[in-house]
């Protein structure tokens, strides 16, 4: 796996998700936050890009309980929950919000060499408009290698798989570096490898970028 080619994407490693005390906690995913950064420290030293998929909910949103949806409150916009772990904390991060960038824009994010961060508000979607999926598109098709990790539901991955499928990059979901909202069953796993997806270990992967 060429370093150069490879694109790292990093998907809701956010504080409500993984801390014992977040607002979504999902059980079992502090034990995964070493190889978390173990990944984060791995991409910053093979100058692998980072690009980061984080919830950010506003109130009035209507997947949220307060508001009648089905999840609880979590990952507020300006709160502490809705930042990343320290361990997977962006050190040159640029925000995409969810509006319309003009094409100098654009061409700015492109040429950024440090993390792009897309907010999105729909639990399910990369992105929350067809726009900024235009523009995540941008982003992955110079790669040849996309290497998954983070939060998930198994609806959530499918939905991202899916609009990931085709883009021409080989996909590949680190399997010790997930945390799975609710479980995953051995039925997904062949679903994701139906689709092409390669699943892989931190290790495998390690020694695969170091050779």
């Amino acid at each position: 796996m060429n370093a150069d080619k490879t694109i790292f994407y990093d998907i809701n490693t956010q504080r409500d998700f993984i801390l014992p005390d977040g607002k979504f906690h999902i059980e079992g995913a502090e034990k995964i936050v070493p190889t978390w950064k173990a990944l984060t420290d791995l991409a910053r030293d093979q100058k692998v890009q980072i690009v980061c998929s984080v919830d950010c909910h506003v109130p009035g949103d209507p997947q949220l309980k307060s508001w009648g949806g089905p999840y609880p409150d979590h990952c507020m916009a300006g709160t502490l929950g809705q930042q990343k772990i320290d361990e997977t904390k962006p050190l040159n991060p640029l925000m995409l919000e969810d509006r319309e960038y003009t094409p100098d824009e654009i061409k700015q994010v492109l040429d950024h060499d440090g993390e792009i961060v897309f907010r999105r508000q729909q639990f399910e979607k990369l992105a929350g408009n067809a726009h900024l999926s235009a523009i995540l598109r941008l982003v992955l098709r110079p790669y040849q290698d996309i290497v998954m990790y983070g939060v998930y539901t198994e609806s959530c991955v499918e939905r991202e798989i899916s609009a990931l499928v085709g883009l021409g990059p080989k996909l590949h979901l680190v399997r010790d570096a997930v945390a799975v909202i609710g479980g995953e069953s051995p039925i997904f796993h062949e679903k994701l490898q139906q689709e092409g997806v390669d699943l892989i270990s931190f290790d495998e992967l390690k020694l695969q970028m170091l050779n």
